[in-house]
């Protein structure tokens, strides 16, 4: 599956227009552009289609716009004035069907999908074994569940077509459906995916791998368990899915809160899966505009008071966090979140506020969508759930242990810490079951870690934990006077979903 390097780039060029430019079958003979049908002849083009489909999905997510759905949560704001309005809507539970961050995201989303539909319909080459072919529909199959894992999250009831041929007419599909069908297309690339990175994860590949579509399905699953389907039955299936992972043993935590957030190219033990980015990548443009100067000098995002206040001290808050010389703190007087302030190059300092820049406002650092951490909370939150509190209790130290680094606050000091430090009990810093005696308190405890672990992550986990426990207004209760006043009401489900588009509805009046 490394293929993408030896493909020629008139391969890669006919998987883009056939792809990406349209979702439509393209006429026969129309000035040298073949139907998709008819262009996979073999297996270098069934490969070639799969690259244009991650581009189209990379070229998708290298913004900010899928933080608009998820600021309404007690983790990040925005500040008054300028074009922040796209964050603060959400942020002040006052979603609109205007929001452009909210509509590019929406589109965004849904030329991957098509874009996909079209791959599964039509990449079936003949004289092409069945394992390989199933192997290359994996990605496909993945990337359209995780987009539409995305969706159902953020709108709730959306359009799910799963045909090649854009229905102008399509109705909404209930959130759950679209769930279901989410897990349908996880179980396809658990089943079929093959990537290196399943024993190897020091090797660079941004396909689907079975732990990475393994490990998206327990998210599914996870989110199931609570609000607005509350299927508790679930967890179960979070804790074989995730328990499967770890105890294969290829991932782990690095000794390094920071290291993965620091490589640009994310190749290290813990991260599961990647959105893989590259500035000079022709014609697959993929830069990230989520790293570098959108955090460090557009700031369009700051982190809440009370989430500031309440984040635990430790070697992760001093690599996440600044307040004290940074100049935008200085100016706007919110907390200002450093975890995505790198650039391509990682600093020569081990100051976690200085950086240095390889680009402006791009960077080809990658966006991590998935990390061994969240498997093992997610693990953690299944086994409590199940009553095996002693798992859940272990679990939960070894992500705390990690993110306190023994109380460093510079690499220096984390890198002359014993490797594997997190393995071993720290009476310093360890809760007891003591403490965590019962269920509740046990998820209570690891729903907070989430919070700080995850902080600004791809797709929202805090706002996603706090809408299946049904703890946004509570989350929102102790929001600090300094943070923008609040429009709506937090405790209104109705306004824990986004508006579809207004640019969609207006076309199709069947979307309202």
């Amino acid at each position: 599956m490394k293929r993408i390097h030896t493909i020629y780039k008139t391969l890669v060029a006919a998987a883009i227009l056939l792809g990406l430019a349209s979702c439509e079958k393209l006429d026969e003979g129309s000035d040298g552009v073949v139907a998709s049908a008819t262009f996979y002849s073999d297996e270098n083009t069934l490969d070639a289609g799969i690259i244009g489909i991650y581009g189209t999905l990379r070229r998708n997510t290298w913004g900010l716009d899928n933080y608009s759905h998820f600021s309404g949560a007690d983790d990040l704001t925005s500040r008054l004035g300028s074009n922040k309005w796209v964050v603060l809507e959400s942020d002040q539970f006052a979603k609109t069907a205007g929001n452009s961050w909210a509509t590019n995201d929406y589109n965004g989303n849904y030329q991957a999908i098509l874009a996909c539909n079209s791959y599964i319909a039509d990449a079936h080459p003949e004289d092409v074994e069945e394992a390989v072919l199933n192997a290359a529909h994996a990605n496909a199959y993945f990337i359209r569940g995780l987009c539409y894992f995305r969706l159902a999250t953020s709108f709730g009831d959306v359009p799910m077509p799963l045909d090649p041929i854009p229905d102008l007419e399509l109705s909404l599909t209930p959130k759950r459906e679209v769930m279901a069908q989410v897990i349908k297309d996880l179980e396809f690339a658990v089943k079929w995916a093959v990537n290196d990175r399943d024993s190897n994860p020091m090797v660079s590949n941004g396909r689907v791998s079975r732990t990475a579509a393994k490990a998206f399905l327990a998210k599914t699953y996870m989110q199931l368990t609570g609000y607005p389907y509350n299927e508790t039955d679930k967890w179960e299936r979070v804790k074989e899915l995730t328990g499967e992972i770890i105890s294969d043993g290829v991932y782990s935590l690095t000794d390094d809160f920071a290291h993965s957030f620091q490589d640009p190219h994310q190749i290290n033990k813990e991260v599961i899966f990647a959105h893989i980015m590259s500035r000079e990548s022709w014609p697959i443009i993929t830069q990230n505009r989520v790293y570098g100067f959108r955090w460090a000098n557009w700031m369009d995002l700051y982190m809440e008071w009370t989430y500031f206040n309440n984040f635990p001290e430790g070697y992760r808050k001093e690599f996440s966090t600044a307040t004290e010389g940074n100049q935008f703190f200085d100016e706007f007087q919110n907390p200002v979140v450093t975890k995505y302030t790198w650039g391509t190059r990682a600093p020569n300092s081990t100051d976690p506020v200085d950086h240095v820049f390889e680009h402006t406002w791009q960077t080809s650092n990658d966006r991590i969508a998935m990390r061994y951490a969240e498997v093992l909370l997610m693990h953690a939150e299944a086994s409590a759930n199940l009553g095996d509190l002693d798992t859940a209790l272990e679990e939960l130290n070894m992500v705390k242990r990690r993110a306190y680094a023994k109380g460093a606050t510079k690499q220096a000091e984390v890198a002359s810490l014993e490797p594997g430090f997190w393995m071993t009990a720290d009476p310093e810093i360890d809760y007891t079951l003591a403490e965590l005696s019962t269920p509740e308190l046990m998820i209570d405890a690891i729903v907070n870690e989430r919070a700080y672990e995850f902080l600004g992550e791809i797709s929202g986990n805090r706002w996603l934990d706090l809408v299946r426990l049904e703890k946004v207004a509570e989350a929102n209760a102790g929001r600090d006077s300094r943070e923008v006043p609040l429009i709506g009401d937090p405790s209104d489900k109705n306004l824990w979903f986004t508006p579809i588009p207004a640019t969609e509805t207006t076309l199709n009046p069947n979307l309202n």
